[in-house]
């Protein structure tokens, strides 16, 4: 691929459309030199061609403006470039941004346009990145440093002294492992994407699972023949209690008792006789201490009601007795302190008003009642405190504990009678106890028995349904099967192809770095000084260290070059790496030889230009390559254009020829 055609329009010093042209010379020359004096627009070249090849942020070309234009308004800065590509094609692309007739526009107003013709068809493609990516597939810009490249890039390269990371990911760029890098994580994303919800079903699996299922099923089996083995036991020992207790029923003439209800009959047999005693020990004491009391307790309501009478009748008599007096008082009463009634009596009608009350109290009760106590009246309420006192006692508990004493006695006789072993003879004692020790045995076996079903029937509802689980996940299986075999085998192709590309890369890396060493050393050869002492270059093939080895096998550190020598390796290993690469793209540089002295200038244009590629565009000041080197180098150019910039306009224009050309 060659350049053939550069336009600049309204960038810097460039305020008009300025083209520059690079034409082939038939006898080959390779060389196109262009010169410049310092702020002349040497740099704008190089970033010309790289912006318009592949783009620039808004605030970059906003900056960049011609500040003519951009006083007056006019914000369309544009490049373009003819290039021919290998197959003879002939590619344009025109990059242009612009804000329109927006009034003091601003870097985010700029917007982008790209314009790319193929062999004088313009092609129409709406998205420009479909267009941008085959420009950068054309010329990568990951390798585009090792071709186009100037005095700064060299001096940054010759300063490193640990350039491994650098050397890396410039090799990298230049084998185009990027790409192989991206193929690799697409791969890797469709495989992540194909494992979404996806379970590898295999062979194995289905084996896996129809053996669990007939384990399952085994178990199953085993379990209903226990459940009919311990069925039939149940229904062994039934036949022999019910045996049992026909013949019990026969021979004593009443139901057989288990031995834990003989025991509770026993042990409330116990209970009963121990509280009968108790009672009867309660009983005999308040015999001992009240029942004299108790004795006469049916009389104490007559004796409390005679004393009541008794005492009416006291005081009675004594109300009659003093009638005459009580009668004065009452009177007395009505009339003092004041009357209670409007008019005061008069002596005579008060006079009569004391008789009749007199009177009256005289009548009273006329019934006589035969005292029979004849207590007085301290020894009355002594009798009746006492009446109260024994009520309150514990002597009238007895009557309820006789009638308890006599339910537990009659209680405790029936049991007697159920506990008693009816069988006069030994033979029917032992007959009796061989029974009843017969049914219970068989009534404990019948229970455990019983027990042991239980769990086994839980245990065969949990196989069944574990069976049945099984079942379900096998058919899931075999749906899912035909599925799986082809997801397996598309990620095991991905994994295939991921470990392939691995290869590739460590592979294609060892190869590179080998044919790396041999071009580096070449050009190293041709430009140091001291190329008589150096014996090899080496870099390894995973660190990416690079050995410099003299005549007698010993490693001379980089860091020990003198600053031209570090120079020159820096401009081999350029030129190595554009060599690996094995792109065919102008080398365009931008003065090289600031920097370096007589000798390795001497070995720079007269062994490296005329060797750095097919197309070499050398950007130089009147100082780098002068007269004399003009003349050595006059034989390989192809052509020479000179960039004159007016101070007063701030103008570059270019014209044919170098300086001390016309």
């Amino acid at each position: 691929m060659k350049i053939r055609k550069l336009i600049i329009e309204n960038y810097k010093s460039f305020q008009f459309p300025t083209e520059i042209q690079f034409p082939d010379n038939e006898q080959g020359k390779s060389i196109f030199l262009i010169g410049g004096m310092n702020g002349a627009g040497k740099t704008s070249i190089m970033e010309a061609i790289n912006y318009c090849l592949y783009g620039a942020k808004n605030e970059e070309i906003y900056r960049c403006i011609n500040r003519k234009e951009k006083a007056l308004g006019n914000t369309g800065v544009s490049f373009e470039i003819t290039l021919e590509e290998d197959d003879g094609a002939e590619l344009v692309v025109k990059r242009a941004w612009t804000a329109g007739t927006i009034e003091d526009p601003k870097p985010k107003d700029l917007s982008e346009r790209l314009v790319v013709v193929k062999d004088g068809k313009r092609v129409t493609v709406q998205n420009k990145e479909i267009w941008q990516e085959y420009i950068r597939a054309a010329i990568p810009p990951g390798i585009t440093q090792f071709f186009f490249f100037d005095g700064e890039k060299i001096q940054e390269i010759a300063s490193d002294d640990h350039s491994e990371v650098r050397l890396q990911s410039s090799l990298e760029a230049a084998l185009g492992i990027q790409y192989i890098n991206r193929l690799a994580s697409d791969i890797a994303y469709l495989k992540q994407e194909e494992r979404k919800g996806f379970v590898d079903i295999t062979d194995a699996d289905l084996e896996f699972k129809e053996s669990e299922l007939k384990r399952e099923k085994i178990k199953l089996s085993k379990k209903r023949a226990e459940k009919d083995e311990i069925k039939a036991e149940i229904e062994s020992f039934s036949e022999q209690q019910e045996e049992a207790k026909r013949r019990f029923h026969s021979t004593f003439n009443q139901s057989p008792e288990s031995k834990e209800a003989i025991r509770k009959n026993e042990k409330q047999r116990i209970q009963l006789s121990n509280r009968v005693s108790q009672l009867e020990s309660e009983i005999r004491q308040l015999c001992e201490h009240s029942l004299p009391f108790a004795l006469a307790g049916r009389f104490f309501e007559d004796v409390r009601l005679q004393i009541e009478k008794e005492r009416s009748t006291v005081q009675g008599e004594a109300i009659r007795e003093h009638a005459s007096d009580l009668a004065k008082k009452i009177v007395r009463v009505v009339e003092e302190p004041e009357p209670i009634y409007n008019e005061r009596l008069s002596l005579e009608k008060m006079q009569e008003l004391e008789k009749r009350i007199e009177l009256l109290l005289k009548e009273g009760d006329t019934a006589k009642i035969e005292k029979i106590l004849n207590l007085s009246e301290r020894d009355a309420a002594r009798v009746l405190n006492q009446i109260e006192s024994i009520e309150k006692s514990d002597v009238f508990v007895i009557t309820p504990l006789l009638e308890e004493k006599k339910e537990l006695e009659m209680q405790l006789k029936e049991l007697e009678s159920l506990v008693k072993n009816k069988g006069a003879s030994e033979s029917e004692q032992e007959l009796f106890a061989t029974l009843q020790e017969t049914i219970e045995n068989c009534s404990i076996q019948i229970g455990r028995k019983t027990e042991q079903l239980r769990i086994i029937e839980d245990d065969l509802l949990t196989i069944e349904n574990r069976i049945r689980e099984i079942e379900l996940e096998i058919e899931k299986l075999y749906e899912k099967h035909h599925i799986s075999k082809d997801k397996a085998e598309f990620i095991s192709e991905c994994d295939a192809i991921a470990n392939l590309l691995n290869q590739f890369v460590v592979r294609l890396r060892k190869n590179k770095i080998h044919l790396l060493q041999e071009k580096t050393f070449e050009m190293y050869r041709l430009l140091s000084s001291k190329a008589g002492l150096i014996k090899d270059i080496l870099i390894d093939d995973k660190t990416y260290e690079i050995k410099i080895i003299d005549r007698s096998g010993h490693e001379i550190k980089k860091s020990g070059l003198s600053a031209g020598e570090k120079e020159v390796f820096a401009v081999s290993l350029l030129w190595g790496l554009a060599q690996t690469s094995q792109l065919k793209l102008p080398i365009i540089i931008d003065t090289p030889l600031s920097r370096l002295d007589s000798t390795h200038r001497d070995n720079i244009v007269n062994n490296y230009f005329p060797n750095a590629g097919e197309q070499v565009i050398v950007l130089s000041t009147d100082t780098e390559i002068d007269t004399s080197y003009y003349r050595n180098l006059k034989n390989h150019l192809a052509g020479a254009a000179k960039l004159e910039f007016d101070h007063r306009q701030e103008l570059t224009t270019v014209k044919s020829g170098y300086f001390w050309e016309e």
